[in-house]
């Protein structure tokens, strides 16, 4: 039945991706709008730990057999990660930070290839390297590798470390715990987390009521539901696929930070984008056919 409806898979993909491409654009109008940046995390990632739970409570699971990989899973994905991307989206554009998200694919293979002996082919290799000059082109100011723009980049960047480490030990986690439940739980300790370094280092944890919307919609919806139709879209048409459409974040983000915010396209990020466009389709084409 779920051959015959695979059409349905395709449309939960693309919206997927869609909304992931939009998370860092959403992201990004906050901190336009003088939200802080570990403020705006902490209310992101708090709205969308709240939107899973239900889901999480529906498929329950949470187990800690084992502590430290839990705690090395949520320093890297509830600490480093958001906290690095939020305040580094802060020193450069949307458009960048949305090109920047296909580091994290790039890192969690060669974390993988580290760790866990995954193999990495010639392909994904050139691909990898082909995602990686194109955030350091974008990066390249010409003058100085600390301006505001690169340090921002070389900030989301390791933001993606961090969340690629933390891809890479939710596969261990993975083994006693439903997904549903360890985004969840990921998503409050990090809204959690956020909140106490905002209040630690003097910002504001209160925001006007004319910026909810925009939480929600980056936080439940673009971070919480996108999750959901990942999963759905794969009980449909597989991982391979999903995935492969799931690469395709980059494209919608880029047109939103045009629309919403007003971004434009210069040559360099043209340059960069193409660059680490091809190694994308690339990367996605090869994971796809392994996924098979």
């Amino acid at each position: 039945m779920k051959q015959k409806r695979a059409w349905i898979g395709y449309i939960m993909a693309l919206g997927s991706a869609a909304l992931v491409g939009l998370f860092t654009v959403l992201n990004k109008w906050l901190l336009v709008e003088n939200v802080p940046a570990l403020t705006a995390g902490a209310w992101t990632y708090f709205a969308a730990g709240i939107a899973l739970l239900p889901w999480a409570l529906h498929y329950r699971g949470l187990k800690f057999k084992k502590p430290l990989v839990t705690i090395g899973w949520l320093l890297a994905g509830s600490v480093v990660g958001p906290s690095l991307y939020f305040i580094g989206l802060q020193l450069t554009s949307g458009v960048e930070g949305v090109l920047l998200i296909n580091t994290e694919s790039v890192f969690t293979a060669f974390l993988a290839f580290v760790f866990f002996k995954e193999a990495m082919t010639g392909k994904t290799l050139w691909a990898s390297i082909a995602i990686l000059s194109g955030g350091i082109w974008l990066s390249w100011s010409g003058n100085s590798l600390l301006s505001t723009n690169a340090l921002g980049n070389l900030l989301i960047a390791l933001g993606y470390v961090g969340w690629a480490t933390e891809n890479n030990l939710g596969r261990v986690l993975g083994e006693d715990i439903p997904p549903a439940t360890l985004v969840c739980l990921k998503a409050l300790v990090a809204g959690i987390i956020m909140g106490i370094l905002a209040l630690a280092s003097g910002e504001p944890i209160t925001i006007s009521w004319h910026l909810v919307p925009g939480i929600l919609a980056s936080g439940a919806f673009s971070l919480g539901l996108s999750l959901a139709l990942f999963y759905i879209a794969m009980g449909y048409i597989g991982a391979g696929r999903t995935g492969l459409i799931s690469s395709t974040s980059m494209l919608w983000g880029v047109i939103g930070a045009i629309l919403l915010l007003g971004e434009s396209l210069t040559i360099k990020v043209i340059g960069g984008g193409l660059l680490m466009l091809v190694g994308v389709a690339v990367f996605a084409w090869e994971s796809s056919r392994e996924s098979q």
